[in-house]
């Protein structure tokens, strides 16, 4: 009985194991913010009439997304979206 439960131990280390390596070597899509480049992300939470929003900003290039959750349907829905290094210029000026 002993041996069976270090058998299936084994497996299941050798499974996680190999998920690691597949998660660690993947291709990661980078189309959307370039190639090389990490998003710097700031977000803020909070109750809004009822729903949850998530505000994200894009430290680097500026881009204010505005999220709602949607638990009932299980869904993330955009609400709203702003590219705030176009408002600073304007103020700058």
């Amino acid at each position: 009985m002993t041996r069976w439960i270090i058998v299936a131990g084994l497996v299941v280390l050798n499974g996680m194991l190999a998920l690691g390596v597949y998660q660690r070597f993947e291709p990661k899509a980078n189309a959307q913010i370039g190639v090389g480049a990490r998003a710097d992300i700031a977000s803020v939470a909070g109750p809004a009439n009822g729903a949850t929003i998530i505000y994200m900003l894009d430290v680097n290039s500026g881009k204010l997304v505005a999220l709602r959750l949607d638990l009932a349907n299980s869904r993330i829905e955009r609400v709203a979206g702003r590219d705030v290094g176009q408002d600073l210029k304007q103020v700058r000026q």
